[in-house]
């Protein structure tokens, strides 16, 4: 169906295409074999590394399990976004593979070569002109939202299914149409093995060509029985896959309505990337306000494409009767569905120029639901890429074909022009290629020889310097299983589980003796420095990182003990309030404590907590320590109860569910209890987490907001 006669524009697409993607990665860099270039960046390096993790495992069902990678959260091949449907058909050679095979310039060459090929083939449908569609190709394939998605969230390059998905619909008829609604299933499974966000926005596309049916045929049992059965279909293929090795409603986010569409999007030519920007126009200006997500910029070519477009539509709307009324008849379905999804990409939190301008309240158990596809302003990309198909149908049908053409190729050297440092800072520059963090000292090769697991002592889902440092040793050490990963959907609950795991252990001094740490933060590093100084354990500082090995403290040079003498707890003066955030917790904070959305305190997170502290010198007797907090409420009808514990002395006992207006806990304090190093414990029971109460998706048991301390002489 795709393939016929075209044999020789085939040959000269992949050619094309197998340039551009050397261009893109680097001739040294497009080999199988080559690897340093993924490793460099957080969603490269995750993708990359969830296939070796993969490949080095036994086969499992769901296809898709990966629990190495993600240990307690249990993750699978799905939400490493490695592109399930290449990881599992190289998977089944892998005895074959080199160790730092990849498939990613493979799937690089495939996403240029249907981008161009898929556009034609809809363009050649209406027009059946060769070398229209020809040019009309180039205009998909220079698409700043593809170039700019591919160069660093790479399964997210798959716009061709999209692209898929609107000639699928142009080339039913009522002849194929159950041959189509068949190739409809195929794709849409297909998408699953690509990425989640493609199947979302493929679903849309096919329900628009139900409508039209409906439309025409006002037959609702075929459209019910249509939708049923591709749901039916996508979920059990879901299933086998893996995409429920996480719990759905554990994995949100409250990224809903952050990562949005803004009103001028499609023509700000600035991408915020966090640590830098790239431009994607030579004559237009930054618009404040685009985020990462949101980025949906046409480019001048496409900008001067549409408004031709644009023109002649409201012309005919004016020479031709019902012309319009026809339009809407026609494409009902594409309407409704451009419609709806563009709402939905702009969210309850509308913004223009980055700046809120409506924003309607939602419940945070909606708020985080709604969460799950935080990233609203991808789906954006079907409309796009209908605006570029519109226009270039409209210019066809109602210019004379030299006009029409000569409209495209100036469109085109507008595209070029404009997008020029876009294009070159990603074909030219290759500014997207980060170097990765090539870890050389001896003891990260004696971790996988020693230890079975690497983890760090917060598990979370790493978007920081941990995991990008990390991810080329995790890629290329043949460390057996780790929970330093970057995932999409990871699951929540299990990942507190975890973390109130490893703070029992710490606190119970029982340490695994087959897990190598990572330590988190400075905070982390006091407090396993107090609570593990008499175990056998060894801590060791290299390449900037912390690292704690049991059984290893024999191993410690003289540095390491001189590095982590010069370890102390911070001093606190008398009178002088401290206030607590997350984003400090090197300062005061041992573990269990979790971050606060907002910026007035920082949550408590499992059963126990610590504060840390060196109180300066005083020549007074006793103290009073005060706690501002605020507890969390909830409709626990249980004792919640906390014991507040001085040095392993217990201070007091309070039950919060029996103090309505909670917000300040003292404790008295004797000098003789204080030691040069003091360490506060808040004991819990009875916790609660507002996803066990409906309150919102949040699986975090937590227990009090702390916002500051106080110590007084008394």
């Amino acid at each position: 169906m795709f393939f016929k006669k075209n044999y020789i524009l085939i040959l000269l697409y992949l050619l094309l295409a197998l340039l551009l993607a050397i261009c893109f990665v680097g001739l040294d860099n497009i080999y199988f074999n080559e690897i340093n270039w993924l490793l460099g960046s957080g969603d490269k390096s995750n993708a990359q590394n969830g296939w070796t993790f993969f490949r080095d495992d036994v086969w499992r069902f769901p296809l898709g399990k990966n629990p190495n990678y993600g240990l307690d959260i249990g993750t699978s091949i799905i939400f490493s976004d490695s592109i399930p449907l290449f990881a599992f058909i190289f998977n089944l050679f892998s005895n074959f593979l080199s160790y730092n095979f990849q498939y990613f310039s493979l799937w690089i060459v495939l996403c240029f070569f249907m981008q161009l090929y898929i556009s034609y083939l809809i363009i050649y449908k209406i027009s059946n002109d060769n070398f229209f569609s020809t040019l009309s190709s180039l205009i998909f394939l220079i698409a700043p939202i593809l170039i700019y998605r591919i160069s660093f969230h790479i399964s997210l390059g798959g716009h061709w299914l999209i692209l898929l998905g609107f000639y699928l619909n142009l080339i039913c008829t009522n002849k194929n149409k159950r041959k189509i609604d068949f190739y409809w299933m195929l794709l849409l499974i297909l998408s699953t093995l690509i990425h989640l966000y493609f199947t979302v926005m493929l679903f849309g596309i096919y329900c628009a060509l139900l409508l039209q049916k409906f439309r025409e045929e006002k037959n609702f049992v075929i459209t019910f029985l249509n939708l049923t059965y591709s749901i039916i279909f996508v979920v059990f293929f879901m299933y086998i896959f893996g995409y429920f090795e996480t719990t759905v409603i554990s994995a949100v986010s409250r990224g809903y309505g952050n990562l949005n569409l803004d009103l001028l999007s499609i023509i700000d030519p600035e991408v915020d990337e966090g640590t830098a920007s790239t431009y994607w126009s030579s004559f237009f200006k930054n618009i404040p306000g685009t985020n990462i997500e949101g980025f949906n910029y046409l480019g001048l070519g496409n900008i001067f494409i549409f408004i031709i477009a644009l023109f002649i539509f409201f012309t005919n709307s004016i020479k031709k009767k019902n012309f319009i009324k026809n339009f809407i008849q026609n494409y009902t379905g594409y309407l409704v569905f451009a419609v709806l999804i563009t709402f939905w990409s702009l969210t309850t939190n509308l913004s223009f120029m980055g700046k809120e301008i409506i924003n309607i309240p939602l419940h945070n158990y909606l708020f985080g639901s709604l969460s799950i596809f935080a990233a609203t302003g991808r789906f954006f990309w079907p409309v796009y890429y209908l605006i570029i198909i519109f226009s270039l149908i409209t210019i066809y049908r109602n210019t004379k074909i030299m006009n029409g053409t000569i409209i495209i190729i100036v469109g085109l050297i507008l595209q070029l022009a404009d997008t020029y440092p876009g294009l070159k800072h990603h074909f030219i520059s290759r500014g997207h290629l980060k170097e990765p963090k090539i870890l050389e000292n001896k003891i990260w090769k004696e971790i996988p020889e020693n230890f079975d697991k690497f983890r760090t002592t917060y598990l979370y889902n790493n978007y920081g310097p941990l995991f990008t440092s990390l991810s080329h040793f995790l890629g290329t050490s043949k460390i057996k299983k780790t929970d330093i990963v970057l995932v999409a959907g990871m699951d929540r609950a299990k990942a507190a589980l975890a973390r109130y795991d490893f703070n029992n252990s710490l606190y119970s001094n029982k340490m695994p003796e087959d897990t190598a740490y990572v330590i988190d933060n400075l905070g982390h590093l006091k407090l396993m420095k107090q609570i593990l100084k008499d175990t056998n354990g060894g801590f060791f500082y290299r390449d900037n990182f912390w690292l704690f090995l049991p059984n290893k403290k024999k191993e410690m040079s003289q540095k390491d003990i001189d590095l982590l003498s010069d370890v102390q707890f911070n001093e606190i003066q008398l009178n002088k309030r401290v206030n607590f955030a997350f984003e400090e917790r090197e300062k005061f904070l041992g573990v269990g404590w979790t971050h606060n959305f907002g910026n007035d305190g920082v949550w408590s997170e499992g059963e126990i907590a610590f504060v840390l502290f060196r109180l300066e010198q005083s020549n007074n007797d006793n103290f009073r320590i005060n706690f501002d907090l605020k507890k969390y409420t909830s409709n626990n009808e249980q004792n919640f109860n906390v014991e507040i514990y001085l040095n392993n002395i217990l201070k007091s006992q309070v039950n919060l569910n029996k103090i309505e207006n909670l917000n300040k806990i003292s404790i008295d304090v004797k000098k003789s209890e204080l030691k040069n190093e003091n360490i506060i414990m808040f004991k819990f029971s009875n916790l609660i987490s507002p996803l066990e109460i409906f309150e919102s998706p949040d699986a975090r048991k937590l227990g009090i907001l702390l916002q500051s301390l106080l110590v007084e002489s008394s």
